[in-house]
């Protein structure tokens, strides 16, 4: 009797790890699914498309005439320049170094609460090329292959083909932040950086960026944060630029 009553506690030990395990694994899914969610959150009702900046993370050595190109910035070359406080005579053959991070502009388009980039840019699938390689490898965790698949209808994110032209929606937001108009640019949370570091570089705080990003807690590792930059200086000027009936 007492081997079946041990054998019986033992099962049911075995039957809370096993629950336990099920909550954390459905836990584990349900973040990493809202962390593939498409864009920001953006619920601006003024107009549907403002201006917005990523930090594009150099996976390799590469030019200034690449990355305008891999990108497809309005303005070209000059708009690159002025992004990034470089003199409007740097050539585009001008070496950019691995792990180096480029401000890239871009228009935002908001619709059903989400912010991605307006039909831009487009990357032409080559031979060696997956949704995975090019969402890590091409534009540096700043949008997940799912997020790919969704906007370009992709059933099978295993089948695509040489030449595709795909779109990549970085995301974006127009909302203003605390009653202020801001800029929203998405930075990679990376892992050998936090949540702490970003909002002191940015001279915010952590709490604003988890409230603006909707999170409870802190997350780690290759996560887009979508952080607000003030508009003094150059700021102001970068809504200037826009055209009439743009925000």
């Amino acid at each position: 009797m007492r081997d079946l009553r041990t054998a019986t506690a033992s099962k049911l030990k075995l039957l809370v790890v096993l629950s336990d395990l099920l909550l954390l694994l459905v836990f584990t899914f349900t973040a990493a699914t809202a962390q593939r969610q498409l864009g920001f959150r953006c619920n601006y009702t003024s107009t549907s498309r403002c201006k917005a900046l990523v930090g594009y993370i150099c996976p390799k050595d590469t030019t200034l005439s690449n990355i305008t190109n891999l990108f497809g910035i309005e303005g070209g070359l000059h708009s690159l320049l002025v992004e990034n406080s470089l003199p409007l005579n740097t050539t585009p053959d001008q070496l950019v170094a691995a792990k180096q991070t480029i401000r890239i502009p871009f228009n935002c388009s908001c619709s059903n609460g989400t912010g991605i980039s307006d039909k831009h840019p487009i990357y032409k699938v080559t031979p060696s090329d997956g949704l995975a390689n090019i969402a890590e490898n091409i534009f540096s965790f700043l949008v997940f292959f799912q997020q790919i698949a969704t906007v370009n209808k992709i059933a099978d994110p295993n089948k695509i083909e040489v030449g595709q032209e795909l779109w990549i929606p970085l995301p974006c937001s127009c909302d203003p932040v605390d009653g202020v108009q801001v800029v929203h640019y998405g930075q990679v949370l990376q892992f050998n950086n936090s949540l702490e570091m970003i909002a002191q570089e940015f001279g915010t705080t952590t709490e604003t960026l988890l409230k603006l990003n909707g999170l409870d807690n802190v997350p780690r590792g290759q996560t887009v944060i979508d952080v607000p930059l003030g508009l003094p200086g150059r700021w102001t000027n970068f809504f200037n630029q826009l055209p009439d009936g743009e925000c």
